[in-house]
């Protein structure tokens, strides 16, 4: 079973994909490097939000820069702002609230805690003020007689959050590309040998630690491993750079997909 940890905190330990580290809130990501690309679902659901966020959230942004400009406000105008913001808070924030709501029941403070408190008091004061104005005394109107809405900073935040989780999971994603690029070089196979002595060839995903495997003569090594026979010169210069080939002999490390020289090594895989 494929296990999940947060990349803040890697004590933490998941079996779901979709479950977020209790402490920062982040998503979790998987522990094993795998060798294709694969755009998460959490990735995938960000982006969606996001898009639809900033669709609704533009107008309204508009809308609002544009009284601020005429100095007051059309009679429909706060209706309108309700109806753009409350898909943006009440759908594209969700992930948010529902993160903010686990902060708070872990007493493990993040920066979701303050979204979901910014977001949700914005939000609330303004749809108060729309929907029942009567409630708020007369100090908190303005010059209009009607009281000042926020659904434009609501959703704003929301829109710009999202965009910063989408920057974010697709730069964790691309971060694994060197590491996948490395697993394209490591051979499929490797000829593991027996106790007895006897030697076969069996998949990469086979290869156990401790396990004791033949690297012959211009064959990459298939694993990181110590050496424990033989003499041969290895090219590192995927790691290094460095031009020229290392000499390997008994206690020496080996490092996965590097390319053996002419010499036989047994050695013991560690990784």
């Amino acid at each position: 079973m494929t296990q999940y940890t947060c990349p803040m905190h890697p004590e933490v330990r998941e079996t779901s994909p979709e479950a977020v580290c209790p402490l920062c809130g982040m998503g979790l990501e998987p522990e094993e490097i795998r060798a294709e690309e694969e755009i998460s679902a959490e990735e995938r659901d960000m982006t969606r939000r996001f898009r639809v966020c900033a669709v609704l959230t533009a107008p309204l942004f508009l809308l609002a820069m544009g009284e601020m400009v005429v100095g007051r406000s059309a009679a429909w105008s706060h209706g309108v702002q309700l109806a753009l913001a409350a898909p943006v808070v009440l759908w594209g924030a969700a992930p948010f609230f529902a993160r903010g709501w686990a902060s708070l029941q872990t007493r493990s403070f993040n920066m979701f805690t303050l979204i979901a408190l910014g977001v949700a008091a914005a939000f609330g004061f303004s749809a108060v003020a729309t929907l029942a104005p009567a409630l708020f005394p007369a100090s908190f109107r303005g010059a209009d007689g009607r009281v000042a809405v926020y659904f434009e900073a609501a959703a704003v935040i929301v829109t710009l959050v999202l965009l910063g989780q989408v920057l974010e999971l697709r730069a964790r994603r691309r971060t694994g590309a060197a590491l996948r690029g490395l697993l394209g070089l490591a051979p499929a196979t490797a000829r593991r040998v027996a106790s007895d002595g006897a030697e076969s060839d069996v998949p990469l995903h086979a290869v156990a630690v401790g396990d004791r495997l033949r690297v012959l003569p211009g064959a990459k090594v298939p694993v990181d491993a110590i050496v424990v026979e033989g003499e041969s010169r290895v090219d590192e210069s995927m790691l290094s750079g460095e031009p020229e080939p290392v000499a390997k002999g008994p206690g020496d490390t080996v490092t996965g997909a590097t390319l053996n020289g002419r010499g036989t090594l047994l050695v013991r895989a560690e990784r």
